[in-house]
């Protein structure tokens, strides 16, 4: 049992490419032999399966390398694109974490100067990242504002608006 989980292989683009054109030029090929029969007998049957095989098969060849390439193009797209979401989510879970530390719930012993000045700084520092989408980026910085000058209503908002730039991360086509 141990041994038929190694011996399936994943479905990765080429195999799924490799697979359905395989079964294209199988289907082509077996179209071509019932059509030659039917207009000819075993002959043309034999000749039309061939032909038609043949085709299907440098048909698969001529457009194998192009999508592959689309294959490719697209994975490192949703790479990228999944890499700006992750980052956006970054800069909004640090920022909600220095709101924590400069409005506590458990009162204003409850977070250290310390912790305090390290949130401020993570924020500060996932915010400037290069990869941030701009958008994100700006709505960390009005956010950061405000929660530096300690508005807790500015900082509800600001916050909000910031959660609204990174859901529009997610939405983009």
């Amino acid at each position: 049992m141990a041994g038929t989980l190694h011996a399936m292989s994943t479905i990765t683009p080429a195999r799924a490419l490799l697979l359905l054109v395989s079964g294209l030029v199988c289907l082509t090929t077996a179209s071509g032999a019932l059509i030659g029969a039917l207009y000819g007998g075993a002959r043309s049957a034999l000749i039309a399966a061939v032909c038609a095989g043949a085709g299907g098969a440098l048909g698969t060849l001529f457009f194998r390398r192009r999508a592959l390439a689309h294959f490719a193009t697209a994975r490192r797209q949703a790479g990228a694109r999944g890499y700006a979401e992750g980052i956006a989510h970054g800069v909004l879970l640090h920022v909600a974490a220095y709101e924590a530390a400069v409005f506590p719930r458990t009162g204003p012993a409850g977070v250290t100067p310390e912790e305090r000045a390290a949130r401020r700084t993570l924020a500060y520092r996932t915010a400037a990242l290069d990869e941030v989408p701009q958008p994100v980026r700006e709505a960390a910085a009005d956010a950061l504002a405000v929660l530096d000058a300690a508005d807790r209503t500015g900082a509800e908002e600001a916050l909000a608006q910031l959660a609204v730039a990174v859901r529009q991360e997610y939405a983009r086509p």
